[in-house]
């Protein structure tokens, strides 16, 4: 017997545009670690910001439908550019300050970019691929010190002209479920990273994920009487995760959702993260399980007070269940794990301490999503218990992945009625609770990277 897992209760929430304002008040208690420090800057200044910026790359020539390569270390400038490009409607390829000039010259070619804002730290690699690709890119804005060669980031959010943006033009031919908005890679096994295609539906659909399973768990957490919103462990979040990453990105949506506060760090270091975690009273980390067997180990814990912090959630790689349970004692909190795929833009599942939880399990199916466990030689469904590879199928599934300009076209990802196979074995319980037991082709995973 088939059986698909979901939670169908939130699937009665419409989909609606991305919310600027929380009761009323533009984000009330949002901000976002500035540059190279931490102070917090006042989302309205943000807002305003994303629209100068989308409005200054418009009056540049980037146009709907164009592709902006967007290479960063993490900052607030990422979000400002990242949003900056989708409200054109154009598309942002996110892809990793640390890529190689070969590996650049895949994600160009494989994201068509005509046009690129890049931090000045890789300003160098990018120019040496404008080399290899000769009048491909339009323009480069630099984030960081003023360039002779190239413009300023920061002269894009400066003037005047978003006062009447976004237009209030209705677009007939812009298709939300079709348009790619956001294009981020994902390693295989071998061979090139692969562009994944991510719709303005799909990025909806993670916004709406979010905003419904955090109604569904403030509410059973108040009928039990446990004294945290979700708000209240997401007030402080602490970000090394990358941002052209998407567990970064399911992160960032939390926090905005909720009205809370992202501190940045460009990069993991250890006295840097705990420095955080101490001097700006941090809530909540996400982390991955190489950080928590550091964590786990570490001298340094003893010398800092994280008191504040509330949880740490591990994704991006599994965390045995002896490793969770020895960091919940070690650092004083509740620990989260996740599940997902870049493929699939939002969440799986996920687990949330006397909520969502179970022993081995990555939690419990998230909203907005069904997944069912097939059997790899003949895609027969299987009933729970049983071990088989998880499908997943999603409104936030993607759109599939892009092809290299020149090769032959790549079969659909997805199989027949718009599952996606995960290439994971695992089982659902009658419960829902997913369990993640082994990976259908080997693969070495490092510092959570495929």
């Amino acid at each position: 017997m088939e059986e698909c897992y979901s939670l169908p209760s939130c699937a009665r929430h419409k989909p609606c545009f991305f919310p600027f304002e929380r009761d009323g008040q533009p984000w009330r208690k949002a901000g976002i670690g500035r540059r190279r420090h931490w102070t917090a800057l006042h989302p309205t200044a943000t807002y305003v910001r994303w629209c100068r910026a989308c409005a200054n790359l418009a009056a540049a020539g980037v146009s709907a439908g164009d592709a902006v390569l967007l290479v960063s270390p993490n900052g607030i400038e990422f979000p400002i550019a990242q949003l900056a490009i989708q409200l054109l409607p154009a598309t942002c390829v996110a892809a990793s300050p640390f890529l190689s000039p070969d590996e650049l010259v895949h994600v160009m070619r494989v994201g068509m970019a005509r046009w690129a804002v890049v931090d000045e730290s890789v300003l160098g690699v990018i120019e040496k691929v404008t080399t290899m690709l000769p009048n491909t890119l339009r323009e480069i804005w630099v984030i960081g010190s003023s360039s002779k060669s190239h413009p300023s980031f920061y002269s894009l959010m400066k003037t005047e002209r978003w006062a009447a943006w976004p237009p209030q033009v209705e677009n007939s031919s812009f298709n939300p479920a079709r348009e790619v908005a956001l294009m981020q890679f994902s390693s295989g096994t071998t061979g090139l990273t692969k562009g994944v295609m991510l719709s303005h539906r799909n990025l909806l659909t993670l916004y709406m994920q979010v905003k419904c399973f955090v109604e569904d768990v403030d509410n059973k957490k108040k009928a039990s009487g446990e004294p945290d919103s979700e708000a209240d462990i997401l007030s402080r979040v602490l970000l090394f995760i990358p941002l052209h990453h998407n567990y970064a990105t399911v992160t960032f949506n939390f926090v905005v959702t909720v009205g809370g506060c992202c501190v940045m760090m460009k990069t993991f270091s250890p006295h840097s993260f705990f420095n955080a975690l101490q001097k700006y009273k941090i809530t909540y980390a996400p982390i991955v399980p190489h950080i928590a067997n550091f964590l786990l180990h570490t001298p340094l814990l003893k010398e800092y007070d994280i008191t504040s912090l509330k949880s740490l959630i591990s994704a991006s790689a599994p965390l045995p269940p002896s490793t969770k349970q020895a960091l919940t004692t070690r650092m004083g909190c509740a620990m989260r794990q996740g599940y997902g795929l870049t493929e699939t833009c939002a969440g799986v599942a996920t687990t949330i301490p006397h909520v969502y939880s179970k022993m081995g399990s990555v939690g419990r199916v998230m909203p907005y999503l069904e997944v069912k466990i097939v059997a790899p030689e003949s895609s027969k469904g299987l009933p729970p218990g049983e071990e088989g590879e998880v499908w997943v199928r999603s409104p936030a599934i993607m759109l599939g992945y892009a092809n290299v300009p020149g090769a032959t076209a790549s079969p659909s990802a997805l199989k027949e009625g718009g599952w996606l196979p995960t290439g994971d074995l695992g089982h659902c319980d009658h419960e829902g609770f997913l369990f993640i037991t082994d990976r259908i082709k080997d693969m070495i995973k490092v510092k959570g990277f495929q």
